[in-house]
């Protein structure tokens, strides 16, 4: 019998306030949200980590075979695949349906706009204080920064520190056409 795996390696973009980390985040078997919200750490291993500075993100300063980052102190996490977030149980936290918001947010340096999952209607002072998790899930998202033009990622999923968070836009949708003839 094999048994299961673990711990696993998977591809992330991360940022921090002043930082742009490329390279892969050890992740346990929940997955990267589960491993977002333990409560038991405090951190994450990256491993073949490539660092750059925000303003500059494609010129690395310095490579690391292994870094430790505090967790607390990162500010946005791009997944380049939405099976990374974790076991379906862990991600999805029940059988409610969830309906997607489309956002857009802002942070002291990142601008971010994508698809929330919410169940039910959404409320932001549920979205900011409930739960242990300190992380957000925006699909089909785009994050920019005013400050750096050069920035720009677009990603399946972007996970962001709600404590980061400074304004959030939900987008109301468009009304549909009327075709007359």
């Amino acid at each position: 019998m094999v048994s299961p795996i673990t711990q696993r390696l998977i591809p992330a973009e991360i940022l921090t306030s002043s930082h742009y980390i490329f390279g892969q985040i050890k992740v346990i078997q929940s997955g990267l949200l589960g491993m977002l919200t333990d409560s038991t750490n405090s951190y994450l291993e990256v491993y073949d980590a490539s660092i750059a500075p925000t303003h500059k993100p494609s010129s690395v300063v310095n490579y690391a075979t292994q870094l430790y980052m505090v967790r607390s102190e990162v500010g946005a996490v791009c997944l380049n695949k939405r099976e990374f977030l974790g076991l379906h149980g862990v991600v999805k936290g029940g059988f409610q349906r969830l309906l997607p918001y489309s956002v857009q947010v802002s942070t002291r340096t990142y601008e971010i706009s994508g698809t929330l999952e919410w169940a039910g209607r959404f409320e932001f002072a549920a979205l900011i204080s409930e739960g242990t998790g300190s992380f957000i899930s925006l699909y089909d998202a785009v994050l920019t920064s005013p400050q750096f033009p050069e920035l720009r990622i677009e990603a399946p999923v972007i996970l962001l520190n709600r404590n980061y968070l400074q304004t959030m836009i939900v987008n109301k949708k468009a009304p549909a056409t009327m075709v007359s003839e």
